[in-house]
This record gives C-alpha cells, sequence and structure tokens, in this order.
C-alpha cells in the first residue's frame, strides 16, 4: 500500500484545486462474511457468518461533481459470527481504513440521480471468537487481531450527497496466510453536501 500514498496524495491536491470537501457516515450491513485467521495448526483458522453483521464509521470526501476521493473507516460488529467446524466461541469485528476513487452517482457530490461506482483499497483488522471458548483457550489457541491489506469494489446509485451501493471486500496477507471477505450493502451521506442543497432536495412550498 505505501506504493499508493504518493498517488492519492497528488489526486487529493489535484483535486483541491476545483473540487469540493464533504464530511458524513457510511453504514450498512454484511450480508456475507469470512475472516481466516493466521494459521496455528492447532485449530480450523476461519470463521463466517450471514446474520446480524452492523457497519457504520466517518467518511470524507474531496473531489467534484463526477468524481471524488474519499477515506473512511468502518467498525463491523459480527454478532453471530463462528467456526463451523469446530466451536471456538462467538462474534467478529473488524476495523477496515479505506481510500477510495469515486464515480457518478457515488462522487457524494452529483446534483442529480445517477449510477456509479468506487474502487479503493487499505488494510483491514479483524478479530474473530470475541466470546472465546476456554477449552481451545487452554490448548494454546490465541485470536488477537490480525491485519490484511484490503481491496474492494461498490456499484449503485446516488444523488444529492446520498448513496446506496452493493459491496464486496477482500483482503489478504501473504506473510500470514490470513484473509477476508465481506459482501454487503451500504449507505453513506455527505452532510455537509445535503446541508448546502437541501433545499433543492426538499423544495419548500409555495405559500
Amino acid at each position: 500500500m505505501k506504493k499508493f500514498f504518493p498517488f492519492l496524495i497528488i489526486m487529493f491536491f489535484y483535486l483541491n484545486l476545483f473540487s469540493q470537501i464533504g464530511f458524513g457516515t457510511v453504514g450498512g450491513i454484511d450480508l456475507y462474511q469470512r475472516y481466516v485467521n493466521p494459521k496455528d495448526e492447532i485449530a480450523y483458522p476461519a470463521a463466517g457468518n450471514a446474520l446480524f453483521n452492523l457497519i457504520y464509521g466517518p467518511k470524507i470526501w474531496l473531489g467534484s461533481k463526477y468524481i471524488s476521493l474519499s477515506l473512511e473507516a468502518q467498525i463491523n460488529l459480527g454478532i453471530t459470527s463462528f467456526a463451523i467446524k469446530d466451536f471456538k466461541g462467538l462474534g467478529a469485528v473488524s476495523f477496515p481504513l479505506m481510500a477510495k476513487f469515486n464515480y457518478k452517482g457515488l462522487s457524494g457530490f452529483l446534483p442529480g440521480f445517477a449510477k456509479g461506482f468506487s474502487l479503493g483499497g487499505g488494510i483491514q483488522y479483524s478479530k474473530t471468537e470475541l466470546i472465546f471458548n476456554k477449552t481451545y483457550k487452554n490448548k494454546g489457541v490465541t485470536r488477537g487481531f490480525f491485519k490484511v491489506y484490503v481491496l474492494e469494489f461498490d456499484l449503485g446509485v446516488g444523488s444529492f450527497g446520498s448513496a446506496g451501493y452493493f459491496y464486496i471486500r477482500y483482503g489478504l496477507n501473504n506473510k500470514t496466510e490470513a484473509s477476508t471477505l465481506n459482501i454487503g450493502v451500504l449507505y453513506n451521506i455527505n452532510k455537509t453536501y445535503v446541508k448546502k442543497h437541501k433545499d433543492y432536495i426538499k423544495p419548500s412550498k409555495k405559500k
């Protein structure tokens, strides 16, 4: 990821010459998630979940009407995540930190309604078995936070600072053989832009 930092910095300065900046939030649910811990040769490393996966976090946009860059940080809580092969506990949490290139409907600044997409990447810290089975703990199994490098693709629609979209994010760490997969539905809102254009979004009734 270090190779991309100079490019992102240049793009932010370039866009800043003719752009807007916005602050807001992103939230939603995962329809499926799977986390594979670094192997320990003791217990099955993976855990997954398809229910009660909640997502929320802050987001910043910098760009113009059709193109923008954004930074976001999420808290992704999988309440019922567990391993099928050996039950080591329940629950999972992850913290993705990402930069994204956003186009058209997902730019966060489009004064209309349109489809759009986003491409992004970053790092994600994940932890499974939040409630740990003591039996496996006594066997020497540990479940701390592990890091992976992630890529994400979003596809959806947006209008006047708000957008809803499907996303898929895959993460991998070749050194530890850890990996992650998150698939879900997200909704973000550029609150700065919405506040500025509220009269256009909800026209006042004529007296």
